[in-house]
């Protein structure tokens, strides 16, 4: 009997045009998906779209559709999207499949009748964007600590959840199971938790588009405690088999929602917890600002591939952004590595293998017993990297791989041994060289699944082969096919036009518009709202994870704040150690290389030098610029 492999993706707001964010963690997914397949596991693979709630309900409204018509025709988007990036989902779950809201309503009915639900009023600050309350120390300058937007002051009466009730047994199964990864993540959340678990505001009446109470059809379920039950609802019957899952993949915006939300929610349903939360960075655009309309650089993943191969920018996701950090979707970047990697590299050494063997060996594929590449190829490293969710570590040891087949024809020099008539030896090259390239195939192949293909069927590959076959010597006699290059090289660095989405995806009605100031100019409203102060470095720590970074401790008088930063070409640790410096301090804190940064400090830059920016004579600390 095999063993089973649950994956989740969360499921989406359908409210406009999927950007590279989604993208991503449909990638990632895919990825630990196709790998546990190979390992010869029984996988279940669920993403889909979340397609009730006010926000959705706001969406259809100023696209002149009804709530139905517009979740039908956004959510193909999100279905298209993951085909064209050849996700191997098992099912594309929408809440509003009657089976689904049929469950929700099943759930509903055990928490109520066990007691965990009450009718209350709510009085509180509400994001409509996120479809979250926060309290009035969540907010940040009185707007919504993740979009920035103003929140609006609800008074209602609805029904609660206790969640209050489980949040002992939730932190102690946090804990235990080391449910959240990276660890910084975990950490972060446990820190939130002390401050307290509050009941759970679950039904809204002054909606329709949701999920009706079954216990009062006046109220709709509140936006989470339908979207959440799409990961159990989807293992229903003949799939029941698979929860609980073993791994959900998010961003980490809506960490607090899978971990406390989540977790109360089943612990109170008498459902056994997943296994796993994986909590993934965000993709910023061009230059690492944070993807938005407004600033016109967020990203369509289809119109990338119109440019790039999927399998390249597949490839770049996983390869150029560590897991769990922040990275930026650059095209600079992506081009690089595509013709870089993918061409010079990857598709170089096959189309040098499969020409030598049509050439000296009339394309037929001469097995031989003596191994000489495939023992070089660390097996163990990579699967210790997939296994600690390191795609990046673990594509970076296949490279090495491919780098050293790439290097032994340099050295080898078979086409000098066909001058020489030196068959024996010959063969034993080209031999080696075509089975690397089969491992090669069986090891990218969750990364690249396109390109594995070709590779395969290139080599006359006929059975379909899994990890069992990471071993030399398994590729016979066999004749070559024809496929054509890997990869050819893309001139253009420049950015597809399409690519950058600047209006939604469906017509509006009286959509408000938002003003882009040309030329990059910046209002003196905007200049307000960063704060700037002055700290000194107390603390200045090398980053245990990348070789460019320090960890710096900033004091700035009222408080102490970690901050990291690209420093460590630039000064040594002496040099900042007491340093009085300017601190970006309402900087949105993010995850770099699993160490958590709040803020950024101030430098100026030119030809490669970088110069950190300080007062000209002294001022007290947390002393605001203006």
């Amino acid at each position: 009997m095999s063993k089973k492999f649950y994956i989740t993706t969360p499921i989406y707001y359908p409210t406009g045009k999927p950007h590279m964010g989604h993208c991503y963690t449909g990638v990632l997914s895919d990825i630990l998906a196709r790998w546990h397949r190979l390992a010869g596991e029984e996988v279940f693979f669920s993403t889909g779209t979340d397609e009730h709630g006010q926000k959705v309900e706001k969406a259809a409204t100023l696209a002149g559709l009804s709530p139905q018509a517009y979740v039908d025709k956004v959510s193909k988007l999100f279905l298209e999207l993951a085909q064209k990036y050849e996700l191997s989902h098992t099912i594309f779950i929408r809440t509003t499949d009657k089976s689904h809201e049929k469950f929700c309503q099943k759930i509903l009915k055990i928490v109520y009748d066990k007691g965990d639900i009450y009718k209350g009023k709510y009085k509180g600050w509400y994001c409509v964007d996120c479809e979250t309350y926060y309290t009035e120390k969540d907010l940040k300058d009185g707007k919504c600590p993740l979009h920035g937007k103003a929140t609006i002051w609800m008074e209602e009466e609805g029904y609660f959840f206790k969640m209050s009730k489980y949040e002992k047994k939730v932190k102690e199964y946090i804990q235990k199971q080391n449910y959240i990864l990276p660890k910084s993540r975990q950490d972060f959340l446990l820190g939130r938790m002390k401050g307290g678990i509050t009941d759970l505001s679950i039904s809204r009446k002054n909606i329709t588009w949701g999920v009706p109470l079954p216990f009062d059809k006046q109220h709709r379920a509140y936006v989470w405690f339908d979207a959440l039950l799409n990961y159990t609802s989807a293992a229903q019957g003949k799939n029941a088999k698979f929860w609980p899952a073993d791994v959900h993949m998010i961003a980490h915006d809506i960490l607090w929602h899978h971990s406390v939300i989540w977790l109360s929610m089943l612990f109170s349903a008498g459902i056994k917890p997943p296994k796993r939360l994986l909590v993934h960075g965000f993709i910023q655009g061009e230059g690492g600002l944070k993807m938005s309309k407004s600033l016109s650089n967020v990203i369509d993943p289809m119109e990338v591939c119109k440019k790039y191969p999927v399998d390249s920018v597949r490839y770049f996701l996983a390869r150029e952004i560590p897991f769990g950090s922040d990275g930026s979707f650059s095209m600079k970047a992506l081009h690089e590595r595509h013709n870089g990697e993918l061409v010079n590299d990857l598709s170089n050494l096959h189309a040098r293998t499969l020409s030598m063997i049509e050439k000296y060996q009339r394309g037929k594929i001469k097995q031989v017993n003596k191994n000489v590449l495939s023992k070089k190829l660390n097996l163990k490293k990579i699967n210790a990297s997939m296994n600690t969710y390191a795609f990046h570590d673990a594509l970076a040891e296949i490279w090495k791989f491919v780098n050293i087949c790439n290097k032994y024809i340099n050295d080898t020099q078979p086409w000098e041994l066909a001058k020489k008539n030196e068959t024996q030896k010959l063969d034993i090259v080209l031999y080696n060289l075509a089975d690397s390239l089969r491992l090669i195939s069986l090891l990218i192949e969750p990364f690249m699944p396109e390109t594995a293909g070709k590779i395969q069927t290139s080599l006359g590959m006929k059975k379909k082969e899994s990890f069992k076959e990471l071993k030399f010597g398994l590729l016979g006699n066999n004749t070559l096919q024809k496929v054509g290059y890997l990869f050819t090289r893309v001139e253009e660095e420049k950015m597809p036009t399409k690519a950058i989405v600047k209006k939604e995806t469906l017509p509006m009605k009286q959509a408000p518009r938002e003003a882009v100031s040309e030329m990059g100019i910046v209002s003196f409203k905007d200049w307000e709202k960063m704060k700037l102060q002055v700290g000194k470095i107390v603390k200045v720590d090398a980053h245990p994870n990348a070789d460019r970074l320090y960890v710096l401790q900033v004091d700035l008088g009222a408080e102490k704040r970690q901050v990291v930063a690209g420093l460590r070409q630039h000064y040594n640790p002496k040099e900042l150690l007491h340093k009085n410096v300017i601190v970006f301090t309402n900087l949105q804190p993010s995850i770099i290389r699993d160490v958590e940064s709040k803020g950024m400090l101030l430098a100026a830059s030119s030809n490669g030098k970088v110069v950190l920016l300080a007062p000209e004579k002294d001022i007290e600390l947390g002393a605001r610029i203006s």
